[in-house]
């Protein structure tokens, strides 16, 4: 009868998904590819009397774990940085200086892909916050030996 066109349409159907899959993936290591070591941010424009906020972010192919700890060790080195909570399950810690604070954050995308993220806060006329949240980010980066560029802001 028709069991033969049934299998086969089940067998082409099922190499058409395992095909689609792998190439799903194989894109987004592409996509991955491209942007590794490329530092993104974002700061609120300054308002008066209200605090802002400043983020960057960069892809790192590495362990998270490793990042993570390389974190830990540039917060301990430094002597002003105070590291104000720390969750080792998530891989989040909280860390200040007395004059601002941050969170930081390693994502694990894979074994050997991570995404750092280091959010802050800038006090109401505090200090230009890009060298807060970039400057460690790229001092992340040169403690962990990885080359890491910052992107330059869109026109306005």
């Amino acid at each position: 009868m028709n069991r033969p066109r049934l299998a086969a349409g089940f067998f082409l159907a099922l190499a058409f998904l395992f095909l689609s899959a792998g190439g799903a993936h194989a894109q987004w290591v592409f996509v991955a590819r491209k942007v590794l070591g490329r530092v993104e941010s974002m700061t609120q424009s300054q308002q008066s009397n209200t605090p802002r906020y400043d983020v960057a972010t960069v892809m790192l192919e590495a362990n998270p774990d490793k990042v993570y700890q390389t974190v830990l060790a540039t917060v301990a080195s430094h002597k002003d940085y105070k590291l104000v909570q720390r969750n080792d399950a998530t891989r989040n810690i909280e860390v200040s200086n007395g004059k601002l604070s941050a969170g930081v954050h390693v994502v694990a995308l894979q074994d050997k892909l991570s995404q750092l993220v280091i959010a802050s806060v800038i006090p109401p006329n505090g200090p230009s916050p890009t060298s807060f949240a970039v400057g460690n980010i790229l001092r992340i980066c040169a403690e962990m030996k990885v080359v890491c560029t910052v992107e330059a802001p869109p026109p306005q």
